[in-house]
């Protein structure tokens, strides 16, 4: 019986030189295996062990599938034999590993980190709705404020968040909120009260809380951010409710319509500790009083009552219309918020009445000159409701009254005149006269026009078929015609010398002088049109013969002359002459084709015959 190697029967299976060693063991003819021969089976074992590891390591292992007697794995011999020591050193050492690392001998475990602790919301313009945000006066940095913040005014409350700020041995900067119960939670120092004190007394609250655990330390205390907060608005607004507003928010910002109509002067101001105040935003509105519109609190309540009551003013004061009254207001008072702080306006005059009524319709007039209206008798003298307070104004007080000259003058421009005084040659020399181009046939003197009449206006917005005859020409006439133009022969009152109508002129007057043009426009049905020179004397025919002479479709009983002066047509046949300047039209005749003249008479012959045959059908 032939003898097994113990290597063969720990499933090693030899090489081609270990199984030839084998066989002479097995025969007798050799005492043992080589050495070399059982390490490379070793090393194959190994190998064939290991192969599912390193398919996982290496990723381009991952091809499909094969069996398990066909995967060749090259690796040198020194690698496969450290994998193989691994693998069996890890198989070693796993039931210990699982021992030590039981339940009962595991160390615990450490606790994990608390989360970071979420920082305090506070409320802002982020936190809140658009839609609420009417009157809170804040932007995307912060709230808008109107004047820098006073330590010893500014009252703290939650929302506000605070910088302290500690330098010395130990230095840092919080950034610290405070809380809705009114302190301020410093990490790692300490919690300090500061609920309605000022930034000088939350400083030396802060310094006393930090003085505990750092000595000779600067500590600081500033405002970083001003709080928001709920008011509420009531009355006669167009939308009651909840605003939002700041710490520098003022009444007149969460009530703008108290701003419009009469001057509102009672609005009620309900603070949340239960004071009240009367809020006169007529004076703030005026006078710029900041003093007439104080800053919200958290709850307060601004209530706009119906202006029902009110003092009525006219004519010369700064500001005038319907001021809501006010109780125990004297006269003087209110004419000091009604002129904004200043005197009477200039062109008011010294007469001051105040209409009181006594019943119903009875009225009672009161007499003040200006100083006594602004002296001890105006402030002894107390208004009522509907009080009227009439001012009169002077007329024309110190206005300048000037004239006008453009054109062809030396000296253009403006010129002072005496109301229906000076006259137009004065003007004229005030100007330096008439240049050489100057046209006196189409110098103009433009007037400002009235008004336009209410039945004017009416007649004008009337469609033209509801019109009469008479309205039609009207309108037509006041269409063509200037109606400013006042008629001036220039030509006769400075090239002749005559100034028998003495024409004056008005304030706001406005004299044209344009450049003189020796010419004459022809137009319309001529062979030549353009512009001919201007010949003294000569008639429209003269210058339709210059232009060519008339076409043979020139309609020559509608020639008309156009003049430059007025813009007015005159017919040709009237034997009118021409100016300089001035355009003659030599219309066409119209011409109808020898078609359109067979159907017209051939529709008209049409309509006689079916009216003849009806007149004989009725008749027959």
């Amino acid at each position: 019986m032939s003898r097994r190697h113990p290597a063969c029967a720990r499933g090693v299976r030899p090489g081609r030189r270990g199984v030839r060693s084998a066989r002479e063991y097995g025969a007798g003819r050799a005492r043992a295996i080589p050495a070399r021969a059982l390490d490379v089976a070793a090393q194959r074992v190994a190998a064939r062990r290991a192969s599912p590891y390193l398919l996982l390591a290496f990723p381009r292992a991952a091809r499909p599938p094969l069996e398990r007697s066909r995967i060749r794995i090259p690796l040198p011999r020194t690698l496969t034999t450290l994998a193989a020591a691994a693998l069996l050193w890890g198989a070693a050492l796993a039931p210990a590993r699982a021992q030590t690392t039981s339940p009962r001998t595991m160390p615990p475990a450490a606790p994990a980190p608390p989360p970071p602790a979420a920082p305090i919301p506070l409320p802002g313009a982020d936190t809140v709705k658009e839609e609420s945000t009417q009157g809170s006066g804040t932007i995307a940095g912060g709230p808008l404020v109107d004047a820098p913040v006073s330590r010893s005014a500014y009252r703290l409350g939650p929302g506000d968040v605070l910088s302290v700020a500690v330098f010395g041995e130990f230095s840092h900067v919080y950034t610290v909120p405070v809380t809705p119960e009114g302190t301020v939670v410093i990490p790692e120092v300490g919690i300090a009260r500061v609920l309605g004190m000022n930034l000088d007394q939350a400083q030396d609250r802060v310094r006393a809380v930090v003085a505990r655990l750092y000595r000779g330390v600067e500590v600081t205390v500033t405002l970083s951010r001003i709080r928001t907060f709920k008011v509420f608005v009531a009355g006669d607004v167009s939308s009651p409710g909840m605003r939002i507003a700041t710490a520098a928010t003022r009444v007149s910002e969460v009530v703008p319509e108290a701003t419009r109509g009469a001057w509102r002067r009672n609005l009620l101001l309900r603070r949340a500790g239960g004071d009240s105040v009367r809020v006169d935003l007529a004076r703030f509105l005026l006078l710029g009083d900041p003093s007439a519109n104080p800053t919200l609190s958290e709850g307060d309540a601004v209530v706009v009552p119906p202006a029902d009551l009110r003092i009525d003013t006219y004519g010369g004061l700064r500001f005038t219309g319907a001021f809501e009254y006010r109780p125990g207001e004297s006269l003087a008072d209110f004419l000091y918020v009604a002129n904004a702080g200043g005197g009477f306006p200039s062109n008011s005059a010294d007469t001051l009445r105040v209409v009181r009524f006594l019943g119903p319709n009875d009225r009672r007039e009161f007499l003040f000159s200006q100083a006594e209206a602004m002296g001890a008798r105006g402030h002894a003298f107390l208004l009522q409701p509907f009080d009227g307070i009439f001012t009169p104004t002077v007329a024309n007080y110190k206005t300048q009254m000037t004239a006008k000259v453009d054109g062809e003058v030396l000296h253009p421009g403006v010129y002072p005149i005496r109301n229906d005084t000076t006259t137009l040659r004065e003007l004229v020399e005030m100007a330096g006269g008439f240049t050489p181009r100057a046209s006196l046939t189409h110098a103009r003197l433009l007037r400002t026009p009235w008004p336009v009449s209410r039945s004017e206006t009416q007649l004008r917005e009337v469609p033209p078929e509801q019109l009469t005859r008479e309205e039609r020409q009207i309108l037509q006439v006041q269409t063509l015609s200037e109606t400013n133009a006042v008629v001036v022969d220039f030509r006769e009152l400075f090239a002749e010398g005559r100034d028998a109508y003495r024409q004056t002129v008005h304030a706001g007057d406005q004299l044209y002088v344009p450049e003189r043009r020796s010419e004459v426009v022809v137009l319309g049905a001529v062979r030549e049109p353009g512009i001919v020179p201007y010949v003294p004397g000569q008639s429209a025919g003269a210058y339709v013969a210059r232009a060519g002479g008339a076409t043979r479709r020139a309609d020559v009983r509608r020639a008309v002359v156009v003049r430059a002066r007025t813009g007015t047509r005159e017919r040709v046949s009237d034997n009118v002459r021409v100016d300089e300047g001035d355009t003659v039209i030599l219309p066409y005749r119209e011409e109808r084709d020898a078609a359109d003249t067979i159907r017209t008479t051939a529709a008209v012959l049409s309509s006689i015959a079916g009216l003849v045959v009806s007149i004989v059908f009725i008749f027959r």
